[in-house]
This record gives structure tokens, C-alpha cells and sequence, in this order.
């Protein structure tokens, strides 16, 4: 346990266990209704949250980034939510196929297409997202249209909204949805405009219930140290790629570096990095647990290399 938990103060709503606990936990099924009531602006009679532990977070050392909340209504709609502290460079492909196997799970070989039920899939980002670039919204709603017959829909089943934190500004909005928003934004501290919904009520007294939990405090730390951790290994990636850039880039075409600018020296750098500084990162990031596709992205390299990389290392260690 954590020594000093007399000094822990509100937890903070943006941290993935903490999210999941208030919204993906069986027995707070009225607090999830309540959220996606505002969010998708439709009455749901029915609820239920998935039962599967895996999503909750039960071990200090689970991984971050799986989707956080299941949940199915009573009309068969499915919906998946992801609370995203901190933002990928492919998080669309990522959100897309979170939507793409909650929409195949369960589907067999030999069912007819028509039992496929439509399924939502919801990113709420901390940071905000190059997709969005241009757009002062800060809820976004997307789905497959006919390029020139924008009223055509390609299919009811495919819905996908973004809610970048970030963008929001108080009063842009009805003042429950904004509430709702609010509340994941500051958490305790945020200051509700209004009459606060029922629902929005039991999650501030589950927010508080966690606040005073000490399991569930030494959790909360242990993923705020996984995710800092995780950063700082992004960023001496990206360090590395920088050095061997500047220094190998000037064999490679400088003037090339020099026109596209630090970025390009970065790409650079990286992809000729492939040696013992990128086989260490690879390895500590997966010894955090984090998922291949995430340590892909941060290190530029294949799914192929990646785990050429780990295979080798579990291999030399037996």
C-alpha cells in the first residue's frame, strides 16, 4: 500500500482505471445511462455493462489503452468507450478498429449478415486530435457517406464520436451534457451549472467512494507512474531519432533533412536507428505491458520487427 495516503486529493476522472471504475464497473449501469443519454442525445430504456474483468483493471500491472467501457443496450446497440489521456499519431485506425471488433464479436461463421448490430464507438481525448484540426467542436459525429449525396448513408451501423476535452468551453453547450463533460474534465472540482442529473450525482459520489479507497489510490498511482514512464520512453525515442538524424542524415542528403525540416530527421533518424538503443526501448515498453501496435507507433517500426525483437529476447532468456 502507499504510504502516504492521508495526502491523496480528488483522483483524476482523464486516468483510464479511474474512468473504467465510474463508468464500466457492473453495478453503475444508471451512472453509464445517464452519460450516454447526453452524449448520444437518445432515451435508452436499458443497459447492461459488460461482465468480462479483463476491462476493469483489476491488477496494478494491467495493460493501458484497452477500450474501458462495453456496454449493450436494450435495442442491441453496442457501445465501446476509450479515455484517452494522451494522444497517438494513429488513434483513428486504433478507434476504428475498437468499433470494428465490437461490431464482429461474437459474429460466427454461417450467421447471416443482417444479426450484425449497430455499434458506437466513443473517444473521449484529453488532448486534442490532428483529424480535427480546423474544427471548434468539441463533440464530433462521424460516419460513411456518399462523397457528392451527403445525405446518403453507406450504413446505419457504423457511428463514431470524439470528444475532445480540450476544446470545451463552459456554457457552449446544454448545461447537463456540459455538466457530464465538466465532471471528467475536473472531476471533484468541477463546478456544475445547475440542477445536477441524478446519474451525474452517483458518479461524483463514486468518484469520492475511490477517492477514499487506499487499493484503489495505490492503482491510480501505479498508472499515472506507467503512463509518465511510457512518455518518457517516447520521448527518448524521439531524442534518439533526432542524434542519429543529424548525424547520419548528413551521409543520407542533408539538404534534403534541412528543406522538410526536424521532423523528417526525426523519421530519419528513427528508421536508421534500428539497432540496440531501438531493441532497448522495444523491450522496456513491452515490459510495461504496452500494447505491440502502441510500441509500433512509437518507435516507427513494423508489427513484424517488433516482435521479431521480443521473440528473440523471450528466446534468449529460456
Amino acid at each position: 500500500m502507499i504510504q502516504n495516503f492521508e495526502q491523496i486529493e480528488d483522483l483524476d476522472v482523464t486516468n483510464d482505471l479511474v474512468f473504467q471504475r465510474i463508468f464500466g464497473k457492473v453495478g453503475n449501469e444508471e451512472i453509464t445511462k445517464g452519460f450516454l443519454e447526453k452524449i448520444l442525445g437518445i432515451q435508452i430504456d436499458e443497459l447492461t455493462l459488460d461482465t468480462n474483468k479483463r476491462l476493469i483493471g483489476e491488477e496494478i500491472d494491467d495493460k493501458i489503452g484497452r477500450i474501458d467501457v462495453k456496454a449493450k443496450l436494450k435495442d442491441g446497440t453496442k457501445v465501446v468507450i476509450e479515455m484517452q489521456a494522451s494522444s497517438y499519431k494513429y488513434m483513428p485506425e486504433r478507434l476504428l478498429y475498437y468499433w470494428a471488433s465490437a461490431y464482429t464479436e461474437g459474429f460466427k461463421k454461417g450467421d447471416k449478415y443482417r444479426m450484425l448490430e449497430k455499434t458506437i464507438a466513443i473517444l473521449i481525448s484529453k488532448e486534442n486530435l490532428g483529424i480535427t484540426k480546423g474544427i471548434s467542436q468539441y463533440h464530433t459525429k462521424w460516419d460513411i457517406r456518399e462523397k457528392t449525396h451527403l445525405d446518403k448513408v453507406f450504413t446505419k451501423n457504423l457511428e463514431i464520436h470524439i470528444l475532445e476535452l480540450g476544446k470545451y468551453k463552459d456554457g457552449q453547450d446544454d448545461k447537463e451534457k456540459g455538466n457530464w463533460i465538466k465532471f471528467i474534465k475536473d472531476g471533484g472540482k468541477a463546478k456544475m451549472d445547475g440542477k445536477v442529473q441524478k446519474a451525474l450525482k452517483e458518479a461524483q459520489e463514486e468518484l469520492e467512494r475511490l477517492t477514499q479507497d487506499p487499493e484503489t489510490a495505490e492503482m491510480y498511482y501505479q498508472r499515472v507512474k506507467d503512463l509518465r514512464d511510457m512518455l518518457s520512453y517516447a520521448d527518448a525515442a524521439k531524442e534518439e531519432g533526432i542524434e542519429l538524424g543529424m548525424s547520419q542524415g548528413i551521409e543520407q542528403g542533408i539538404e534534403q533533412g534541412i528543406k522538410q525540416g526536424i521532423s523528417q530527421g526525426v523519421e530519419q533518424g528513427i528508421e536508421l536507428g534500428k539497432k540496440e538503443q531501438q531493441k532497448e526501448i522495444v523491450l522496456a515498453l513491452y515490459k510495461r505491458n504496452m500494447p505491440i501496435d502502441e510500441i509500433c507507433n512509437i518507435v516507427n517500426l513494423s508489427k513484424e520487427n517488433v516482435e521479431e525483437i521480443i521473440g528473440k529476447q523471450n528466446n534468449a532468456s529460456k
